[in-house]
């Protein structure tokens, strides 16, 4: 008979653990000693144990190797698998989320970097009204989705960039309805008096804005937006309103999966 100390010696774990397992019911000695309780396990247990080992290293719970070994599957090598292969999709879920979180991390640490703190601290601007010609793509009837919409424009915008009043500089523009869909507009600003074919020519009124910089690549832009309407603006004091926002892309913009990357969010705020 082999004592709880000799077991885990044999295996390299700690005598707690074999008298835990004990406890809980999934792995019991043959026989405890009446006078002094001692544990007493039979050799014939150890390939027991040892699957036990196996399936707990491979992160399986307790419960669900005790739940093996009351339906006398545990040497159930199909039902085994079966179950490992539930583990495994877990562990993947897990390593995704995970991803998702070092993603976080270490944009957040890109963005201290690159801003010297959690914190950006508006702009605070008052543009006057002015016009944009360009391409435009609605939420509710427009097909593809804004990405496939600057790519068209881009192929056409030397037709407006040879008259804008700012060459250097383009404008992404939103504009929500009150039914909760928007019209975004990709173009140049211009004194509106000429717009190609296919094109529109959109006035922006005069309005206050809090003007927050966007650094890296563009696929991460959401976030920067949620931490401007959940965080940053409340943080200074600000309120947002129902208006038009648009960004303003300009030399700093080095391409859409561009780390260093930076373009400006124009938020539409109420001043006081």
């Amino acid at each position: 008979m082999l004592t709880v100390g000799q077991l885990a010696r044999i295996f390299n774990v700690s005598a707690k653990t074999i008298r835990h397992y004990d406890a809980v019911g999934l792995f019991t000695p043959e026989r405890v000693d009446d006078d002094n309780l001692y544990r007493y396990y039979a050799s014939a247990q150890l390939p027991e144990l040892r699957r036990i080992l196996l399936l707990r290293s491979m992160g399986l719970g307790i419960e669900v190797i005790r739940q093996l070994k009351l339906n006398g599957t545990l040497n159930d090598a199909e039902k085994v698998k079966i179950i490992l292969l539930e583990h495994a999709e877990s562990i993947q879920d897990e390593i995704t989320r995970q991803q998702k979180h070092l993603a976080a991390v270490q944009h957040m640490v890109e963005h201290i970097s690159n801003t010297g703190g959690l914190i950006i601290e508006p702009k605070i601007e008052k543009k006057d009204s002015f016009i944009v010609v360009g391409m435009e793509w609605n939420s509710k009837s427009s097909d593809g989705g804004i990405p496939q919409m600057w790519d068209r424009f881009i192929r056409r915008e030397h037709e407006v960039q040879c008259i804008s009043l700012q060459p250097e500089v383009s404008y992404g523009i939103c504009n929500p309805d009150l039914n909760g869909d928007f019209t975004y507009i990709a173009g140049f600003r211009t004194d509106g008096t000429f717009v190609p074919q296919g094109m529109i020519a959109f006035t922006l009124p005069s309005q206050h804005y809090a003007v927050f910089t966007h650094f890296g690549n563009l696929n991460r832009i959401g976030e920067t937006m949620e931490l401007i309407y959940s965080r940053w603006l409340p943080i200074h004091g600000l309120e947002p309103i129902q208006g038009i926002d648009f960004e303003r892309y300009d030399e700093r913009f080095l391409g859409i999966d561009n780390e260093k990357t930076q373009i400006d969010l124009y938020i539409p705020v109420k001043i006081l």
